[in-house]
């Protein structure tokens, strides 16, 4: 394996080490350059006067935080050490707790960390171009390796596919998402679509996940942050649901970053709010910034379920740019981003127009020739042809949760495949042993 170059500080086991970064609520910090000013007001009042999906809209570049979107995916693996110790569970029920506990460690870096560390506002990342790519690796003592591919397989609209696996674990899941957002009184209502299927080595369940909506707050003022919003569900093959709700501060008082949850057992074939067929067996509390506790509704005993302070997140690794392949992100976004790390936000738009240009250009190419573009990593896999327990498991969510479409991106070898598939629906089992499901990506994949 090539040198890697490190992009966090920290590394992942330490128990005891305690996070230098304290979860912000609101930032004090202001996005917008002064000299800038005109031009975010400019900004401002299009957006509040657009209709439409406002991804569709061009961001000023001195809004934009030069990262790609893709890498967002990455926090998906910030504790790859809680998403390996699900295998350590001997029962179902011990599972869900511990793979609801895994999507609790996904959220701080996901959608508050860069404002945390930063105390500044949000900025925008980029829309990923067709085709881009992102890798990584993360290292753990105890559990070794973990890997992620992330790949953009549609850009109108745009979705984001990703597949993360710790062989030695055994443990390994698919995924992918896109947002939709629409400007609603002073903040921004991003509706995110997708799901992610989670699957084992050492057992045949299945876990089955949706993605939370948000809203992004204080953008008038130039400071924004992002709230969690709605419900989302896991659900689990043995009859396993956890069901969080995400709840923003309200207007006058309260907190930010709370939530509440609770994992039942249901054999129902479609979840109903409430249902009589639910039995309880925990309740979870707490903030997604910090601390939650979780307690056991027969036995009253309360625990920590996950503490961001508690542990830094793991170091990731992705290969310097000079060795990542045209296509990954860092390579493709480099002139824009060295330019907004200068503060040279002119050269930043001259730079990011050349690449928007450059996918007119193939997209204008592939229509007059008649090709179509298909993933090189991806391929969608439609529920009707899946496994039937992911069939059950989406078919269960699907009334409440209609954002989880009706299908999934699958990663083209990903070990439940049996027979790798190229642009084709594939034939799945749940108890495929794995090989390495990385050996078909491109070379600079790690």
């Amino acid at each position: 394996m090539s040198d890697t170059k490190s992009v966090n500080s920290t590394s992942s086991n330490s128990t005891n080490t305690k996070s230098t970064s304290t979860p912000a609520s609101e930032p004090s910090g202001n996005i917008v350059p002064t000299s800038y000013m005109g031009d975010f007001m400019s900004f401002l009042k299009g957006i509040l006067s657009f209709t439409g999906d406002l991804s569709a809209l061009t961001c000023p570049s001195f809004l934009l935080n030069g990262i790609s979107l893709l890498e967002y995916g990455a926090h998906w693996n910030d504790y790859p050490h809680v998403l390996a110790e699900i295998t350590k569970a001997t029962d179902p029920e011990e599972r869900m707790k511990l793979v609801a506990r895994w999507f609790v460690s996904t959220l701080y870096g996901s959608y508050n960390k860069r404002v945390a560390e930063s105390n500044s506002g949000e900025k925008k990342p980029f829309n990923p171009i067709l085709g881009e790519q992102f890798l990584a690796s993360w290292d753990d003592p105890e559990f070794g390796t973990t890997k992620f591919v992330c790949e953009q397989v549609s850009h109108h609209p745009p979705v984001s596919a990703f597949f993360f696996e710790n062989t030695n674990a055994g443990i390994y899941g698919s995924g992918h998402f896109s947002q939709k957002s629409k400007f609603k009184g002073t903040s921004m209502k991003v509706v995110q679509e997708g799901r992610v299927t989670l699957r084992m080595k050492n057992t045949d369940e299945i876990y089955c996940l949706t993605l939370p909506n948000l809203n992004i707050c204080s953008i008038l003022s130039g400071k924004p942050f992002l709230e969690m919003t709605s419900t989302t569900f896991i659900r689990s093959s043995k009859g396993y649901t956890a069901e969080f709700q995400w709840y923003t501060k309200p207007m006058l008082y309260g907190e930010y970053h709370k939530f509440d949850g609770k994992i039942f057992k249901d054999d129902a074939a479609a979840y109903v709010p409430n249902a009589s067929t639910q039995e309880a067996v925990y309740t979870i509390k707490g903030k997604w910034v910090a601390d939650s506790r979780i307690t056991n509704v027969k036995t009253g005993q309360q625990d920590v379920f996950f503490d961001v302070n508690a542990q830094p997140a793991a170091e990731i690794s992705i290969k310097p740019i000079d060795e990542q392949s045209q296509l990954e992100s860092r390579r493709v976004w480099q002139k824009v981003s060295e330019a907004l790390e200068s503060g040279n936000y002119d050269v930043a738009s001259k730079e990011k127009t050349a690449i928007e240009e450059e996918q007119r250009a193939l997209r204008k190419e592939r229509a007059e020739t008649d090709v179509e573009w298909k993933p090189s990593m991806f391929v969608w896999v439609e529920d009707a042809n899946d496994d039937e327990a992911v069939k059950a498991c989406y078919s269960y969510l699907y009334p409440a949760k209609d954002s989880i479409g009706t299908g999934s991106w699958v990663f083209k070898t990903s070990p439940h495949i049996k027979t790798p598939v190229s642009g084709t629906t594939p034939s799945a089992s749940g108890t495929q042993t794995p090989s390495d499901a990385f050996s078909t990506a491109p070379s600079s994949v790690i």
